[in-house]
């Protein structure tokens, strides 16, 4: 098990505590990288080897918050290193280009989180208590709709299906293409997490109601279900689907199994036998309700041991420790694309350069908590508690920002630059820029 090594490095002296004033701690800063000098803890050093990081600060002076902001740079404790810091006081050359609203739809209550859907060319809600629709992902026009029990459940695309789990526990099969109900198996109570792996659907683990069971996608019948291997784990996080390719070996449908009580990690086959367990440095954190693991471009798939280690899983490779933190991090999932890595702390985001153990923080920002979070090109959307939206690139610089009039509890990529978002009683679907930076105002 192979792991990066701790960053130890303090933050710049002058930016660990608030700024007097936006400008003049701009303007300090600026002097002072003129100089050839870094600041650690109060301790001037002059500047050794490559530029690792580009900076940008959340400073505006034409932004009263600007007295509020922060921003830190911490690199590898092996040497230190020039910062350039960009001087977000001077606007030239900003492209005003944000995130907009391509179409809105209400739907009559609040439905739950999970009950959005989306695949290729497909978005599927429950809505109005007792509706489940297909709608066009451009243009939001309703393709087929459905009744169901509630719209305060699970709702999972599979290949040329969709499975609805309702609140009231019947897990419902349509066909994707016309709506045609195909079968409906009751009984499911208080299960909530849907999870395709091959021709088998699993479901439970949710806070600890339900052991994990299997059914059949096929027909919707019960599966021989043995619970012995993850007794004793706790409330589960979501059960994540999974190619495992063990070296020399052909790859097979499997998920990834871990919870709260045990510090362990499986890989479970759609038969239900384990494949390969690893143990991890705490058992995995994650928030109620939601994924708790990331899948990154090049199929990786992280996750929280504990609040301040992040791990990945490989199919081929398997177990290893990413990135530890040196503070706790809020139960958000971890985002990674490339040698970049997102992490949500209970102040502001840091943004890691894994390539050169690098830490970027943006801190703090003034719209709240953050609610959801989605890789959009060149970074990271984030939607907070006041409404906001907000993207943060690799460098950490923030880009293209929007407020709606209603927060946001899940963002989903949906391909060709559309962003899906849902949340107390509307579904909006957002176009995103290829580029797209902004001031943070």
């Amino acid at each position: 098990m192979s792991e990066f090594p701790e960053k130890t490095s303090k933050p710049l002296g002058f930016l660990s505590g608030r700024w007097g004033d936006g400008c003049a701690g701009r303007d300090m800063l600026s002097g002072l990288v003129q100089r050839g000098i870094q600041v650690f803890g109060g301790r001037s050093v002059q500047p050794q080897g490559d530029v690792i990081r580009h900076a940008a600060t959340l400073l505006s002076c034409r932004d009263p918050r600007a007295t509020q902001g922060y921003v830190t740079v911490r690199g590898s404790p092996c040497g230190s290193a020039e910062m350039r810091v960009a001087d977000a006081c001077n606007h030239a050359g900003v492209v005003d280009q944000s995130v907009s609203v391509l179409w809105s739809r209400p739907l009559h209550l609040r439905s739950g989180s999970q009950a959005m859907a989306v695949a290729s060319g497909c978005l599927v809600v429950a809505e109005r208590h007792s509706r489940l629709v297909r709608l066009d992902p451009r243009s939001g026009a309703q393709l087929w709709e459905q009744g169901v029990e509630d719209c305060w459940g699970t709702t999972v695309i599979a290949g040329e299906r969709c499975l609805y789990l309702s609140q009231a526990g019947v897990l419902h099969c349509f066909d994707l293409d016309n709506g045609q109900r195909l079968w409906s198996t009751p009984g499911m109570s208080l299960r909530h997490y849907v999870s395709i792996s091959g021709s088998v659907v699993w479901l439970g683990g949710w806070r600890g109601y339900h052991p994990l069971m299997r059914v059949a996608l096929a027909d919707g019948r019960y599966l021989p279900s043995d619970g012995a291997a993850f007794a004793g784990a706790g409330p589960l996080a979501w059960p994540q689907p999974v190619r495992w390719r063990p070296e020399g070996g052909s790859a097979a449908d499997a998920v990834l199994i871990a919870g709260t009580g045990l510090p362990k990690l499986l890989v479970m086959a759609a038969s239900g036998a384990v494949l390969r367990e690893w143990s991890l440095p705490a058992p995995v954190v994650f928030s109620d309700g939601d994924g708790g693991y990331g899948v990154s471009n090049d199929g990786r798939v992280t996750f929280l041991s504990g609040r301040r280690t992040v791990m990945t899983f490989h199919p081929v490779s398997g177990v290893q420790v990413l990135w530890h933190h040196e503070r706790n991090l809020r139960p958000q999932t971890p985002i990674l694309h490339r040698d970049t890595l997102w992490l949500v702390e209970d102040a502001g985001i840091a943004v890691i350069d894994l390539s050169h153990g690098v830490v970027t923080e943006v801190r703090p920002l003034p719209h709240g908590a953050v609610c959801a979070a989605a890789l959009v090109s060149g970074g990271v959307l984030f939607a907070f508690t006041d409404g906001s939206l907000v993207t943060i690139d690799r460098a950490g610089n923030v880009g293209a920002r929007m407020r709606l009039s209603a927060r946001i509890a899940r963002l989903v990529p949906g391909g060709n630059g559309l962003m899906h978002a849902i949340g107390e009683g509307h579904l909006v679907t957002l176009e995103i820029p290829a580029t797209a930076t902004v001031t943070l105002l």
